[in-house]
């Protein structure tokens, strides 16, 4: 069996995060007019900020190792979700770990809209079975 186009940007962009390049991610498959959501609060209102805010703590890591799990896609509507494990040192030695979800909606090889959830709201996503049915965030 094929994979779909959206598939196929999925797995690109998930292996730049996995190789520690999020950036490069980002400028891949971010729609120029993309939002970008952190616990259901607008972050940024297209692409452009949304990469200047992010590029802010990105340039402060030294090294980044990604690691995505617990990918799920709904194909027929171009959502997917997965959990953002991943962690980076920073000049001062600090080793930060992340402990994210990220959920997207894609259209024509762009995500169109991210939302990022850690915390309290994660716990619940994940509980309520997010990660089991991508689609159900949408809802």
């Amino acid at each position: 069996m094929t994979q779909s186009h959206f598939e196929t940007c999925v797995a690109l962009q998930i292996a730049l995060l996995n190789a520690g390049k999020p950036l490069e991610a980002f400028d891949r498959f971010f729609a120029p007019s993309g939002l970008m959501f952190a616990n259901d609060e607008l972050f940024a209102n297209c692409a452009e900020v949304g990469r200047k805010k992010q590029e802010l703590f990105i340039s402060a890591a030294t090294s980044i190792t990604g690691r995505i799990t617990d990918l799920k896609s709904l194909v027929s509507e171009e959502v997917c979700v997965f959990k953002n494990k991943s962690m980076f040192s920073t000049a001062d030695g600090a080793v930060h770990h992340i402990d994210g979800l990220c959920w997207q909606n894609w259209s024509q090889g762009q995500i169109i809209q991210e939302r990022y959830y850690d915390g309290d709201r994660m716990n619940a996503l994940i509980a309520n079975g997010i990660l089991l049915d991508p689609g159900s965030a949408a809802k």
